[in-house]
């Protein structure tokens, strides 16, 4: 690289652009500049030395553009460690390339350059302005190497890559679904019960093709690893979540790594990204139970006795099972529910010894003696028919309910890894007391399988057709088992290992079981796309009684926080990263649901699926005068009816707000009649 200064500050010492090509008419409106040998007059708008390759970037002035939106007005200069600073006007020749080698890889750059810088503290050309709602990852072409600026927040979708390369993605239109959380791969509409085929697999890829479109990274303008400080985290929570928010983006638009990047600015148009955490456990109404259930991250306490580390699957020291620990201590003792089921706990038994009996000492010490106490399932060793090393369990307060028989665990060989575990139970608080089946399940991932059980590139992952026979196991456990052992009414939560519109979520709503859940509830991140693979699944005659909602303290965060990863900067003092799922809070009243705060609004109905720009309140205005009175039905989409109203669209929008504050969250169907006028619509309660 050659560098001429030829002048003071704010002084031109040239005689202009003679000879110089405008960027704009190199770029050209094509998917890549065109190559050749060029000289450039342009403003640096950005240094970047820690960029691999380094450089800078420059754009034509206002004066020199070419005017036209669809050719971009910038490129990278590649030069190993730049001199040159932000508002230059520089003259460069270079060779222009835009190709899949380095240094490009397929970025606009300019190569081999002889730079002569002009002037500085020249003014930079204005930010571009991106529609938010119009911006397509496909179309970013026209941006390159662009100062750009975002017309809405961005929307944090995925965190994971924060601590190692100081990046985080972001959506132009909010978080960024699986697919599968709305779309049925085998249904259209997505409330159908279909459990095979792939009818609707278009709709699927479109979605997430959407997904992508609207999606690019925020960089850290430099290709370090595992930056110090950790960029974009919250000066107070010392965190960035998904879903946390960036009002007016400002950066440049760069390529690298397959991926659309803003690279950030100095001064005040640097990223500022504004993060906030839940206060607290979500909030019910008055309760007769609260439920949860909770995966605890591989709960693995050595031998018990301080030794055996590293485990298996959890903790590889014994510095870090005291910090994870006392993070799911913390956890499930701020969720204070009176029952627990727990996934992913160490399947070694129920000795003095055994994870379980860990967990329960720690949580009496902390909440009072005698506060828990578990579900014994087996012996001292093993839970039976159980071919993992790790197992469901359940705890529960022994002065609020009691066990009704024995616990009841799936036997069939072959079917689970890790079997259902079932317990009934019968509550206290009351002189008349009520029952209630709890089952907490665990079923095959998503990461593996072969032949049947391979990714069927459908969205739902490996091992579908072991989850879609575990989701029909567990009908019949509930059917068969459980109810005829006194639980006429049954909850049965976990993680499913499946996202809301799955095939083995279908086999339970075929059944007649009920997603106590929206869709948009969500517990779990994935490679940026947000889902739910906890649930909690019910009988269809708890609608009306339950309020399901998540604790979204754990699958927002960032995995940096976790304790393997933190180590002895582990926060011990908040429950935030305890794990890598949400938990999953329920709440009982056998005598029905009220809102539990009256400035909730008393109705949370929206149109299913959302458009595209975000949910939609649902309204009976736009029903036809013609229509007169009308009569509504209001039904679980598997078809049992719930409530039937009669009146005038204002009167029954009114009714509808009452009626329905007490039913569980989640998908129902209205048909709506009148004169001359029949519609079907699909409603989400949230």
């Amino acid at each position: 690289m050659l560098t001429k200064l030829f002048l003071s500050a704010g002084f031109m010492l040239s005689a202009g652009g003679a000879g110089a090509t405008t960027i704009g008419s190199i770029q050209g409106s094509g998917a890549a500049a065109k190559p050749g040998l060029y000289i450039i007059e342009a403003v640096v708008t950005g240094v970047y030395a820690g960029l691999n390759p380094a450089g800078f970037y420059v754009q034509d002035e206002t004066a020199s553009a070419d005017g036209n939106p669809a050719t971009s007005d910038a490129l990278f200069v590649v030069a190993p460690n730049p001199t040159v600073s932000i508002g230059d006007k520089v003259r460069i020749s270079g060779v222009v390339r835009e190709d899949a080698g380095a240094p490009s890889f397929n970025q606009a750059v300019l190569t081999a350059p002889d730079i002569t810088v002009l002037s500085s503290g020249n003014a930079l050309p204005a930010f571009i302005t991106i529609d938010n709602a119009a911006f397509s990852s496909a179309n970013a072409e026209r941006y390159e190497g662009m100062r750009v600026q975002f017309s809405s927040p961005m929307t944090v979708t995925d965190n994971y890559s924060l601590k190692q390369r100081g990046e985080l993605t972001l959506s132009a239109q909010g978080l960024t679904y699986q697919p599968t959380q709305f779309i049925d791969p085998n249904d259209n509409p997505a409330t159908g019960t279909h459990s095979s085929g792939t009818s609707n697999l278009a709709a699927v890829n479109a979605y997430q093709k959407a997904n992508d479109d609207k999606s690019l990274v925020l960089d850290d303008g430099s290709s370090a690893n595992n930056p110090s400080p950790t960029p974009y985290l919250d000066p107070n929570t010392g965190t960035v979540r998904v879903g946390s928010t960036l009002l007016g983006l400002r950066g440049i638009m760069g390529y690298g790594f397959g991926k659309w990047r803003v690279q950030p600015l100095p001064g005040e148009a640097a990223p500022v990204v504004r993060t906030s955490r839940p206060k607290g456990p979500p909030v019910f109404s008055k309760l007769d139970l609260k439920l949860a259930s909770f995966n605890v991250l591989n709960y693995f306490n050595g031998d018990g006795l301080g030794g055996g580390f590293p485990t298996p699957r959890g903790a590889k020291t014994p510095e870090d099972f005291a910090r994870q620990r006392a993070k799911i201590i913390m956890a499930i003792s701020q969720m204070n529910a009176d029952v627990v089921g727990l996934t992913e706990i160490e399947n070694d038994g129920n000795g003095s010894t055994s994870a379980i009996q860990d967990l329960v000492d720690g949580l009496n010490k902390v909440m009072g003696a005698g506060t828990y106490i578990f579900v014994n399932d087996g012996d001292a060793n093993h839970q039976p028919n159980n071919t993992d090393l790790i197992h469901c369990a359940i705890l529960y307060k022994p002065a609020v309910v009691a066990p009704l028989g024995p616990p009841l665990l799936f036997t069939a060989p072959d079917v689970f890894e890790r079997p259902p575990l079932a317990q009934i139970f019968v509550t206290k608080r009351k002189e008349r007391p009520d029952t209630l089946g709890f089952v907490i399940n665990h079923f095959k991932s998503k990461g593996s399988g072969k032949g049947a059980d391979a990714d069927q590139n459908d969205g739902q992952g490996g091992s579908n057709a072991r989850r879609k026979l575990q989701a029909a196991a567990l009908v019949q456990f509930i059917n068969k088992t459980v109810i005829p052992a006194g639980a006429a009414r049954v909850v049965s939560a976990g993680d499913y290992n499946a996202n809301y519109e799955e095939d083995p979520i279908d086999v339970m709503r075929a059944a007649g079981l009920v997603p106590a859940t929206p869709p948009t509830s969500a517990s779990y991140v994935y490679r940026g796309l947000t889902g739910s693979l906890d649930h909690a699944v019910i009988t269809n005659n708890l609608v009306g009684f339950i309020d399901v909602q998540k604790w979204h303290i754990n699958s927002a965060e960032p995995s940096v926080l976790e304790y393997s990863n933190a180590g002895a900067d582990t926060n011990l003092f908040t429950p935030f990263r305890s794990s890598d799922h949400d938990p999953v809070l329920i709440g009982v009243n056998f005598a029905g649901m009220t809102n539990a705060n009256t400035s909730r609004p008393t109705s949370r109905l929206f149109i299913y699926p959302s458009p595209a720009a975000g949910p939609v309140p649902f309204t009976l205005a736009d029903v036809p005068a013609r229509a007169g009175r009308l009569s509504l039905d209001f039904s679980l989409p598997q078809g049992p009816r719930l409530l039937s109203l009669q009146g005038s669209p204002e009167a029954l929008q009114s009714q509808l707000r009452e009626y329905t504050a007490h039913l569980a969250p989640g998908i129902y169907v209205l048909t709506l009649r009148g004169t001359g006028y029949q519609q079907t619509r699909r409603v989400m309660k949230e």
